[in-house]
């Protein structure tokens, strides 16, 4: 069988008949083990779980957990932590004595936590198998380990898009959006030259820039690991292209001198009020560009990073199950996550339905982007039939990042890039530097 980018058994290019086959004879030689004891989750009604979040919409989380309560007669009691410290805190419940039963986690933690037994291994559990195979090819490793372990289910997923001035476009001369990063670069100097500051946005910030390195590499064409899960970018010529174009971006002026510890919100007023034409993040943030109702809001639209050529990033974050948790409580614990993080009991992606209407989230399936209540419930000026093109066929999820080590070079990621943006480093020397960093962490972790 193929391997992944970071070393799995489960070859991405398979049918979803073969995989689900594939699985589960793989589930159901695991079964025994895992499903020691379990029952069905009829069975399993009256239990209480506990489940943690972090502080996204924590109404809509309450909504949807009163939703399960009420329908399996079981408890939740919800704890939340803040976004920032939250690996720092999930991690301490997980090794004291109040742990989680179902936690959101990030992703690049997910095999981590599996590995320290803080998480279980969901293979064998009934429709395990099934919710892996019914996901988009492309995003099935963020959840399968590289031993084929089911590490976790989503919580939501995002692609990383380019939302836009129509009218600054248009008065620059242009009749699309960039094809390319350099065009990217063109078309913001012209901007520039019409009366716009600081054409383009993004949040560079040192915790999150290792999500752009990813996505200026494939939106260049470059691979940025190999199947072990080592980096190779370096090696790749066109590398130097993308930093060189990275930094050039900063020191030339076209974004502002401040984006580099600006946040979100910034971003998005400096969009809604005609002062930026560019703002590369996840798809989602055009709602609240739109909705913000600013002198430029209806201006905006939404495209992909790079016309032609190249992908972008799909990321997102995920849900997992306690590594303690046994019996009825598991059983519970289980059908909470199908729900959460894929269908319901009637086969309905009900979740995820909630979350399109109060955020604009995806889901890594194809039958989200197909479900007719999804589609009512995404505001009409987001392009879902883009979306769906770009989780499909342009974009790709960089399986190394959910590797056990990769939290290490995350944290090395922002001052290497800040240095090479503020001028103290060159492309070469970037390039150099990002690999010895991921080749210390893979190293520091044992692998």
């Amino acid at each position: 069988m193929e391997s992944t980018e970071n070393g799995s058994s489960l070859n991405l290019n398979m049918d979803r008949r073969t995989l689900l086959k594939s699985m589960g004879v793989a589930g159901l030689a695991s079964a025994p083990l895992l499903n020691s004891g379990m029952m069905s989750a009829a069975e399993a009604a009256g239990q209480t779980i506990n489940f943690t979040a972090w502080e996204y919409q924590p109404d809509t989380i309450k909504s949807l957990v009163a939703n399960w309560s009420k329908q399996t007669k079981n408890k939740v009691n919800i704890s939340f932590i803040p976004n920032v410290g939250y690996t720092a805190g999930i991690q301490a419940r997980q090794r004291g004595g109040k742990p989680a039963d179902v936690f959101y986690n990030f992703a690049y933690n997910s095999q981590k936590f599996v590995n320290q037994k803080w998480a279980a291994d969901l293979r064998g559990l009934p429709g395990a198998e099934k919710m892996v195979a019914d996901m988009f090819p492309s995003a099935r490793s963020r959840f399968v380990a590289e031993n084929g372990a089911i590490v976790s289910a989503p919580y939501f997923s995002a692609v990383h898009m380019l939302q836009y001035n129509k009218k600054m476009v248009a008065a620059a001369g242009f009749n699309s959006t960039p094809n390319s990063l350099q065009e990217t670069y063109d078309q913001c100097k012209k901007i520039k030259a019409n009366g716009v500051e600081s054409p383009y946005v993004a949040y560079w910030v040192k915790d999150f820039v290792e999500e752009y390195l990813h996505v200026y590499l494939l939106a260049g064409n470059v691979q940025p690991f190999d199947k072990k899960g080592d980096p190779i970018f370096m090696d790749d010529p066109k590398t130097l292209d993308v930093l060189n174009w990275w930094q050039a971006m900063y020191k030339d002026g076209m974004t502002p001198k401040s984006v580099l510890t600006d946040d979100p919100g910034k971003h998005t007023s400096s969009m809604a009020n005609g002062q930026a034409a560019f703002y590369a993040l996840h798809h989602y943030f055009l709602r609240d560009i739109v909705e913000s109702k600013g002198p430029s809001s209806g201006d905006i639209s939404q495209a992909k990073i790079v016309g032609t050529g190249g992908k972008t990033l799909q990321m997102g974050e995920v849900i997992q199950m306690g590594g303690k948790v046994t019996g009825a409580k598991k059983a519970a614990a289980w059908d909470f996550m199908k729900t959460y993080g894929y269908k319901d009991k009637s086969g309905k992606f009900t979740t995820f339905q909630k979350w399109a209407a109060s955020g604009a989230l995806c889901a890594p399936y194809p039958g989200f982007f197909t479900d007719p209540k999804v589609i009512a419930a995404f505001p009409d000026y987001m392009d879902l039939s883009l979306i769906k093109d770009t989780f499909q066929n342009a974009s790709d999820i960089v399986p190394a990042r959910t590797s056990p080590w990769y939290q290490g070079f995350q944290a090395q990621c922002g001052t290497i890039i800040h240095d090479l943006l503020l001028g103290n480093s060159n492309a070469r020397a970037t390039a150099n530097a990002l690999a010895i960093a991921c080749k210390t962490a893979k190293s520091g972790s044992g692998l």
